[in-house]
């Protein structure tokens, strides 16, 4: 949408609609956060099946913004830039790279429930109230992922961030516990099990990606 018309006269302006298109990526990529719950918690097959073609049509996206951020950035990197449009620059390339990584996350997820409709197996309500209780959260971490890279970079202040990974981390470890529990005392289904370890432990790699973008648009993971 800001990139398409190719580089602008000077890279600091070339840099602002670049950060203009990320900041639509982290969008896109909260979508598929939320396409994801429903798909969790969808009952009806043919919902199921329209919410995981969405998904997927938005991870092919995915990986198409990647490349042609990368490409436009890669363009304005040959210009001469301030100290301080390298580092944005190099915060940039950082941040599309954890947003394709999301991205790919959320597919996983959607093959795994693919995987659960084709052998008839369910998670109990329990199950679905651990997976929803960490998807919120993760909501959390993404709404101020995004608040983040939509201000000024400069002025992010992590502890907030660092609060919500670090809960997201203690809720998986948690959920974690439970299910170990649950699979010892055969509360359900060893197959099931194992596709719900898959979803909360994908859940929590969300996370830590999240943080990285964060990280990243404060400049802190490139100094």
């Amino acid at each position: 949408e800001f990139i398409s018309s190719g580089i602008t006269q000077t890279p600091e302006l070339s840099i602002l609609e670049a950060k203009k298109e990320v900041s639509k990526f982290a969008e896109l990529t909260f979508k598929m956060h939320k396409k994801s719950q429903e798909l969790i918690n969808e009952l009806d097959v043919k919902k199921r099946n329209k919410l995981m073609k969405k998904i997927i049509k938005y991870e092919e996206i995915t990986d198409k913004l990647e490349s042609e951020i990368a490409n436009y950035l890669g363009k304005v990197s040959s210009s001469k830039l301030t100290d301080k449009s390298s580092l944005r620059l190099r915060s940039m390339l950082s941040i599309t790279s954890d947003l394709e990584r999301i991205g790919d996350i959320y597919m996983q997820i959607t093959k795994t429930v693919e995987k659960k409709t084709n052998d008839k197996l369910w998670f109990d309500q329990k199950q679905r109230d651990n997976l929803n209780g960490l998807l919120n959260r993760v909501a959390e971490a993404y709404e101020l992922m995004i608040s983040n890279i939509n201000g000024n970079y400069s002025d992010i202040n992590l502890d907030k961030s660092v609060s919500i990974e670090s809960s997201i981390n203690k809720l998986r470890n948690d959920i974690r516990k439970k299910h170990f529990k649950s699979m010892e005392k055969g509360d359900y289904n060893a197959q099931s099990g194992i596709l719900y370890s898959n979803i909360f432990s994908s859940i929590e790699r969300i996370g830590d990606h999240i943080m990285n973008v964060s990280e990243a648009a404060s400049g802190q993971q490139l100094n």
